[in-house]
């Protein structure tokens, strides 16, 4: 199993399921890849990332990628269905399993975050921009949510960003405003919005959050 059972968790379902999942981050790192394969991508494409994956995609790529059935696969189709708002039958795959990404660790929320990211980043710039960084939280929250746990509003969400991004305004890039997550994500998890998703104190529940 990818994930050590034997740490404890806190009262969030988020973190309380993370110690069921078997799926290792190598291999969501891998299942990630081979849905941005299975994408359509292009005009008629409107995503956060540019990717659209159709249902059918995803689950041939969990299959592909030897996902376990008991209960990653489950758990992951059940997700998507919920993901899929509109039931359109497709989702933006990166900001998917970004939100997906805390359930392959049962560290703490810093090393969770820091994994979302990465997953996130599939090119592996080590850098993010603020508006990629409110869709990695947000999608973080959309699946908290799904699983019952009490989540953030969008703007608490903005605000943890913009205080971020206020920070390291020293550290953007010179054609954007991307700053290196690396190094940074502590001061994510320590501010006080975040310290109340956390701890399960959130302000929104199930369906508010989108």
């Amino acid at each position: 199993m990818g994930n050590d059972t034997s740490k404890p968790s806190n009262r969030m379902a988020i973190s309380a399921l993370a110690h069921m999942i078997q799926i290792t981050k190598p291999q969501l790192i891998a299942l990630r890849d081979k849905c941005i394969s299975y994408s359509e991508t292009g005009n008629g494409v409107d995503t956060a990332s540019g990717y659209q994956l159709r249902r059918e995609k995803f689950l041939d790529a969990m299959q592909d990628m030897e996902v376990a059935m008991d209960p990653d696969y489950q758990i992951l189709e059940k997700l998507f269905i919920l993901w899929d708002r509109n039931g359109a039958g497709w989702i933006d795959p990166l900001e998917f399993l970004a939100g997906f990404a805390p359930l392959a660790s049962v560290m703490d929320p810093q090393t969770k975050l820091e994994f979302a990211l990465e997953v996130y980043d599939q090119y592996q710039s080590g850098r993010i921009e603020s508006k990629d960084l409110v869709t990695v939280l947000g999608a973080i929250n959309t699946t908290a949510s799904y699983l019952g746990d009490a989540v953030l509003q969008k703007n608490q969400i903005t605000a943890i960003v913009h205080e971020l991004y206020k920070d390291e305004r020293m550290l953007a890039l010179d054609d954007g405003d991307g700053i290196a997550y690396s190094g940074k994500v502590h001061k994510i998890t320590k501010h006080p919005f975040a310290a109340e998703f956390s701890s399960g104190a959130g302000s929104a529940r199930y369906g508010t959050s989108q």
